[in-house]
């Protein structure tokens, strides 16, 4: 399988890559989102294993770019956590999987194996180490602490600092309607504080 790895930790390029190489797959290896278009442009990878934060833009920002171009598998590979983040991307990508940095290393070439067989059709799946398996990621998280798809969007606009009547231009809702969804995020993030939620 070829591979292509981007992140813009050094340190988890050279481990990831001595990895998936021991197991016998191609891998190239790009830091940030310029070096990683030429490269998608070729076509030549199986698969793409992208971290979602890069220093010069976000991997969703990159995924919608080539959304035509990318290789047959994506997955999304981070150190953040957050169930919503996670969901949010898996939902407003090509991506398949979300895997976190916390994976163990001799999980991670078996669970990209995985992601090969995966059946073509829409279903996302998230990484859970502690089974070191893939579940769907509509089962991932506990349902009454989730987020609603459109609470989701609503959120990773707090987060990105943005105010209810911005929130509600972008996403072309009434700022009544934001305010009813921001009060849900907060009761299921245990938070009545802006703050806490935007983190």
């Amino acid at each position: 399988m070829e591979i292509l790895l981007v992140d813009d930790h050094p340190m988890v390029r050279h481990s990831l890559t001595a990895v998936l190489r021991a197991a016998g797959h191609g891998v190239t290896v790009a830091a940030d989102c310029a070096e990683v278009r030429p490269l998608l442009e070729d076509g030549r990878f199986d698969l793409l294993l992208l971290d979602y934060h890069l220093p010069d833009g976000s991997g969703l920002e990159l995924l919608r770019e080539f959304a035509d171009r990318l290789p047959g598998r994506t997955v999304l590979l981070s150190g953040v956590t957050d169930a919503e983040e996670a969901l949010f991307v898996l939902e407003h990508s090509e991506a398949r999987a979300f895997i976190s940095k916390e994976i163990d290393l001799d999980d991670l070439a078996d669970a990209l194996g995985e992601v090969m067989d995966f059946n073509d059709d829409d279903s996302t799946w998230i990484w859970r180490s502690g089974q070191r398996a893939f579940v769907p990621s509509g089962e991932a998280f506990p349902r009454e602490s989730t987020l609603t798809p459109k609470e989701r969007e609503v959120f990773m606009l707090m987060r990105e600092g943005l105010l209810d009547k911005q929130i509600a231009e972008r996403l072309h809702r009434s700022v009544h309607t934001i305010r009813v969804q921001i009060r849900a995020i907060r009761r299921k993030r245990g938070s009545s504080r802006r703050a806490e939620i935007e983190g």
